[in-house]
């Protein structure tokens, strides 16, 4: 009785075989890439029809460069006005896209 109550104890009467279990495939979702790679190729197109100094200042923030060096490679004697460029390229860019992320008809939200 003792060993049949340490198996009970230990879960052993209600474990779950391991090929009926049910593991989620880790691998990338198609549906999930290829949305991924639409909003990317938008994403893309948007940047390539911005003014030079906005995709100049997306270019310098994804190389990791801080507002400060960012002043100094423009040549701006205040960093305030670096704030309000990247604000505006910022709103630029949405404007490009449409006002959205992804296309309307999707689930998406707008900003």
């Amino acid at each position: 009785m003792g060993g049949r109550r340490k198996a009970v104890r230990r879960g052993e009467y209600n474990q779950v075989s391991l090929d009926d279990l049910q593991v989620p495939d880790s691998g990338p979702n198609p549906g999930v890439e290829a949305e991924r790679k639409q909003i990317l190729a938008r994403l893309m197109e948007a940047i390539d029809r911005l003014a030079p100094r906005c995709r100049q200042l997306f270019l310098w923030k994804l190389e990791g460069k801080r507002l400060r060096e960012i002043q100094k490679l423009f040549g701006v004697s205040s960093i305030n006005t670096i704030y309000t460029w990247i604000f505006g390229a910022e709103r630029e860019l949405l404007e490009k896209m449409d006002g959205q992320w992804k296309r309307s008809g999707d689930a998406a939200e707008r900003y």
